[in-house]
Order: C-alpha cells, then sequence, then structure tokens
C-alpha cells in the first residue's frame, strides 16, 4: 500500500491516481457553481493479502500522508483528511489460511489500533463477519447487502463524527485483568448493553467452543474456556485449569477457526459480541450494531 500514480493494476494500480482526478474534477466543478469543495474522509477496504504485512501500518500512514498533501494542493482545504478503516475476517485462499488453527493475522490488530494509537487521524470502524456473503462465497467478498451494511455503519460513524461532533469509538477493549482462572475484558461499548449474537455458529477450536469468539492462549498451547459472562461493559472469561503465570493472550475472533462461518459473512474469525446500536440504514433496511473488533492483547 504505497503512493500509487501508475496506469496499470498490481504494485502500480490506478486508485490513487484516480481519487487525484476525481478530486480536481469536482473542484473545478464546484468553482463553476461559486462553490468550494472539500474531501472530508478517505475509507480503505483492505485487501486480505494483506493479512500478515509487516509493513503495513507504516504504509497506510504514509498513504494518509500523501492524500491530505495531494488532495489539499488540488481542494486548498485546510481540514486535515482522517482515514476509516475496517478489519478484515476472510481468507485471501493460501491453504494454510482455511487449514490452520492457529494463523492469526497481525493485520487484524494493525487496523484496530490505528484508530487507537492515531486518535483522530484514523478510526477502526469495526469488524465484517456481521455482514451478509452469498450461500457459495469466496470467503473473500460480501454480497451486496453486505457491502451497502458496511457503507450504512460508515455512514453512520461519519454522521456522528464530522456532523455532531462526538468522538466515536468501535466496540474496543480498553483494559484486561486476570484474578484466579479469570480473565475479564472491559469494553469501549458505543451503545450500551452488550448483548451475544446467538445466530453465529460456535467456535470449531476444541478449547475455545464455550468462548463465543473469546480465546485464551500461550505461545504453544489454548487454554480451555468454560464460560463467558457478560458483567456491565466487560466479559469475564473463566478458564477450566489455572491460568499460566506468564506469557497469557486472550484474543477475540483472531484466530482462523479452520472453516467458515456458515451464515453471515463466510468469514473464518467471527465472534458473538455486539452492542445495542438501534441504528438501522436507510438502504437495507436491516439492524446495523456494532460487534466487537477482532483483537489479540497479553493478560498482565
Amino acid at each position: 500500500m504505497v503512493k500509487q500514480t501508475g496506469s496499470t493494476t498490481g504494485t502500480t494500480g490506478r486508485a490513487y491516481a484516480a481519487t487525484l482526478f476525481e478530486a480536481g474534477a469536482l473542484t473545478r466543478l464546484a468553482k463553476a457553481a461559486g462553490k468550494t469543495y472539500g474531501v472530508g474522509v478517505v475509507v480503505l477496504t483492505h485487501g486480505e493479502t494483506d493479512c500478515n504485512n509487516d509493513t503495513y501500518g507504516a504504509s497506510i500512514l504514509q498513504l494518509l500522508s500523501d492524500y491530505n498533501a495531494d488532495i489539499a494542493a488540488i481542494t486548498g482545504q485546510t481540514y486535515q483528511i482522517p482515514m476509516y478503516l475496517s478489519q478484515q475476517h476472510g481468507c485471501p485462499g493460501a491453504p494454510a489460511c482455511t487449514a490452520s488453527t492457529d494463523l492469526r493475522p497481525s493485520v487484524n490488530n494493525v487496523e484496530w489500533q490505528m484508530g487507537v494509537q492515531n486518535e483522530g487521524e484514523f478510526v477502526c470502524t469495526g469488524p465484517k463477519y456481521q455482514y451478509p456473503a452469498n450461500a457459495d462465497s469466496d470467503g473473500l467478498h460480501l454480497n451486496v447487502p453486505g457491502y451497502q451494511m458496511l457503507g450504512e455503519k460508515t455512514a453512520e460513524i461519519y454522521y456522528q463524527r464530522a456532523v455532531l461532533g462526538q468522538n466515536w469509538q468501535p466496540l474496543q477493549p480498553i483494559n484486561v485483568s486476570s484474578s484466579g482462572q479469570t480473565v475479564t475484558v472491559q469494553f469501549h461499548v458505543p451503545v450500551p448493553p452488550l448483548n451475544w449474537d446467538t445466530t453465529f455458529d460456535a467456535p470449531v477450536i476444541s478449547a475455545w467452543v464455550n468462548g463465543k469468539g473469546f480465546e485464551l492462549f500461550t505461545s504453544t498451547s489454548n487454554i480451555t474456556i468454560t464460560s463467558v459472562a457478560i458483567s456491565g461493559d466487560s466479559v469475564v472469561i473463566t478458564a477450566g485449569e489455572a491460568l499460566p503465570t506468564s506469557g497469557l493472550n486472550v484474543g477475540y475472533a483472531i484466530t482462523s477457526q479452520g472453516k467458515q462461518l456458515s451464515n453471515h459473512s463466510k468469514a473464518v474469525r467471527w465472534g458473538q459480541l455486539r452492542d445495542s446500536d438501534p441504528f438501522v440504514g436507510g438502504t437495507t433496511m436491516q439492524a446495523n450494531p456494532n460487534y466487537a473488533v477482532s483483537f489479540y492483547l497479553p493478560v498482565p
């Protein structure tokens, strides 16, 4: 993901040049009508082949910097353009992606943490495992209503942040603690209370079948989860064994289950935690609450 100005596809691509072309055309049309024009947000929908790209974070930082410099030179705007990005939950087609039960793409964490580490510049709009795909989906792409719902969610967030001036953040972890055989993950909840979406499949990985998407693991083993429970703005995870004193991680919707979700997005990573946002999209007329971002974090 670099600044792209070439005229071919592949590593050079057309997207960046097309963006600047359209910004120039719209600026000229606005000027002719006696108006001004500016870009309010750049929306990035990733490619799954970036799933373990070690330079992904640095690349999109550079991409947004380039957009802000080059678009401002065209439109004359002084407003700094933020980037909204969603997480990936599909599979780029490599056999290891669906066969492996321990593949944890680093980019999922990057896509979420860009908004945490660069607040105001980046906003993670959430996951996509909840959006529908066709029955014969390749595991990469949503169907038309699924992409419409993704667009509606992006528009809801833009309205809350840019129009209402509210600091909207996704359903994301803000603290992790442990005690005895339990790990507690506290969340920022956009619209309380937290809920479980019981229409999703249970996890396939045997240690986490009771985890509703939550995972406990070390670098060498998976820790069995016996139950998970919502407690206010937190989820309490109870392990079936004594927790290791070091090297323990908690994750959510981050490990490939080795199969696709049988409904919704056909994702290979998913979870059941959502908030109570009553938002319904104007095009699809479908309920579109916020689902928890996928992540993994060390347990103190």
